[in-house]
């Protein structure tokens, strides 16, 4: 019998506080490590609202990301893809619009996979994302203000659709594009929200010239079948 597993109590704004008593974000990569860390049987699975539940506040950036970069990874995880797309598309869409909090429906919400190859995963992801977190921090922060966090769910919204066309490998950019953007989002980085853009826009460039491809092979397919 599978059985699910609640996500540690955690959350990006609940650090130990300094000596002055300030209290400083949790970096990303530090939470993805409890995650990862916490003991798990082989039948236990984590679901989707589990892990809304456990980011809390500022929770738009690290779940677009943490739903992007398995998306984005070269390995597979069964049935990952398809937990995970669908929510992209919410919550870019709810981005977009300017909500305080994600929201998805519970069919999502009890959507879920094994723990252990989620965790597997994050074991593999979490040396690159401590890396990319020392490279990033605030800068340009207008860029990512209310307005621009808009403009960055539209943008992470059209390539969550991208991510839905049944072309191979045609999905990996895209989600890498989308993990930079849900960075920009958690840093506050106007120069990572120009460099997931950018990357955004190559994404779509590589898709489009695929479909285009696609569809003058088959066009070409079907006239010799037809005139031959």
């Amino acid at each position: 019998m599978l059985t699910q597993t609640k996500v540690p109590d955690v959350t990006l704004v609940e650090s130990p506080p300094d000596p002055d008593g300030a209290r400083k974000p949790r970096r990303l990569s530090d939470i993805l490590q409890k995650i990862a860390d916490a003991p798990a049987t082989p039948d236990e699975r984590i679901s989707l609202g589990h892990l809304i539940e456990g980011f809390g506040n500022r929770a738009f950036g690290a779940l677009l990301f943490i739903f992007a970069v398995p998306v984005a990874l070269p390995i597979a995880i069964p049935g990952i893809s398809a937990v995970l797309g669908a929510p992209l598309l919410f919550l870019s869409w709810q981005l977009m619009r300017g909500r305080e909090q994600p929201w998805l429906p519970e069919v999502m919400r009890s959507r879920s996979f094994r723990r252990v190859d989620f965790a597997k995963m994050l074991q593999r992801v979490l040396p690159s994302i401590r890396r990319v977190e020392r490279l990033v921090g605030p800068r340009l922060i207008w860029l990512t203000n209310r307005r621009g966090e808009q403009v960055i769910g539209l943008f992470a919204f059209v390539l969550a659709v991208v991510l839905f066309l049944p072309i191979p490998f045609g999905n990996t950019v895209p989600a890498l594009a989308i993990a930079i953007l849900a960075l920009a989002v958690l840093e506050r980085d106007g120069v990572a929200a120009i460099a997931g853009t950018l990357v955004g826009v190559a994404g779509v460039a590589v898709v489009s010239g695929v479909v285009v491809g696609l569809v003058k092979g088959t066009i070409f397919i079907v006239q010799s079948v037809i005139f031959s």
